[in-house]
């Protein structure tokens, strides 16, 4: 998440009042916080991207847990399962995401079907074209928070189960070895709460985002596939806000093990791991350090990944997949 917080006192209500009112101005979609941020993204593109659906030529699941800023009373914490699978039409895929995020007094659960139709785009390169749609269940629990102002307008209510059906769309080119997309997971922006301070109304949207994706893989060794390299990076879009990007750079170790980092512009660096257990399952886990003025109140933000393969029998497909 990219926000910049004004000086904090170093007591409890005015932390919370700092995570309430960016979560106020900051969730509802299934991609809450302004867009759930994830360090391991190159592995499930789905999450932001629809048109990604399909692309690893089998019924691919992923499960995902994120813990942000360890530490801080509060902090972002986000689950997420995907699949996805080619249809008996290799033309066509469909997928499935459900996403629970909470942040302080908030909690967003949502589930979105994927739909993509992809075309042949020169000899090993494949274009393809994705929907989304679906809805979030967003939730704030503000009248039981300490208020240290008690004519505060935005404590005054809660918010049960406010629904938000949103749709999107995406756009995603991949080949053997590099793949670029573009994508906006969800169009609508929905409003979440509004209040008035000093006659003044303020709401709570959910703002539309827009992202760019890109990676490449190349050998760096005399021997086929001993040492990958593989940059990749994810640009973010968002009304209001700066744009800001994710860089990962990633070696790939005997086909089996990935090592390497990633930086996300003025927020942390990150020291990312995985490994190919088998053909068909993958592990990973990513640290995050913070970089910004609030990574005096936090001990970094922990990720894991767990995701796996339903190959055919009948299809021989290349093992590990690079993205």
């Amino acid at each position: 998440m990219h926000f910049k917080l004004p000086t904090m006192k170093v007591f409890k209500p005015t932390l919370m009042r700092s995570l309430l009112l960016l979560a106020l101005a900051a969730c509802g979609s299934l991609h809450a916080q302004q867009s759930s941020l994830y360090t391991m993204y190159m592995w499930n593109q789905l999450i932001l991207n629809p048109a990604y659906a399909g692309s690893r030529d089998a019924v691919s699941a992923s499960l995902l847990s994120r813990h942000q800023w360890v530490g801080l009373d509060g902090a972002p914490s986000t689950q997420v399962f995907s699949i996805h699978t080619p249809l008996p039409n290799d033309n066509i895929a469909v997928g499935l995401t459900v996403e629970n995020d909470r942040i302080g007094p908030t909690n967003t659960t949502g589930i979105w079907g994927d739909f993509s139709y992809s075309i042949q785009a020169g000899e090993k390169g494949k274009l393809a074209f994705g929907l989304r749609g679906g809805v979030a269940l967003y939730q704030a629990d503000l009248r039981n928070l300490e208020n240290i102002d008690p004519n505060d307008q935005a404590f005054f209510s809660n918010v049960d189960n406010q629904a938000l059906p949103n749709f999107g769309f995406g756009v995603y080119y991949h080949g053997r070895r590099g793949y670029v997309g573009v994508a906006s997971p969800t169009l609508l922006e929905g409003e979440l709460n509004s209040f008035s301070v000093e006659n003044t109304n303020l709401r709570g949207l959910d703002n539309r985002h827009y992202y760019l994706m890109a990676g490449y893989v190349m050998n760096l060794s005399a021997d086929s596939g001993s040492v990958m390299f593989k940059p990749s990076t994810v640009i973010r879009v968002v009304d209001g806000a700066p744009i800001a990007f994710d860089f990962s750079a990633m070696f790939l170790i005997k086909q089996k093990f990935w090592i390497g980092g990633a930086y996300r512009f003025q927020d942390s660096f990150a020291a990312i791991g995985s490994l190919h257990i088998t053909d068909h399952l993958q592990v990973g886990y990513a640290y995050d350090f913070g970089t910004s003025r609030l990574n005096n109140y936090h001990n970094g933000s922990h990720e894991v990944m767990l995701s796996y393969d339903f190959f055919k029998p009948d299809i021989k497909v290349r093992s590990p997949r690079y993205f």
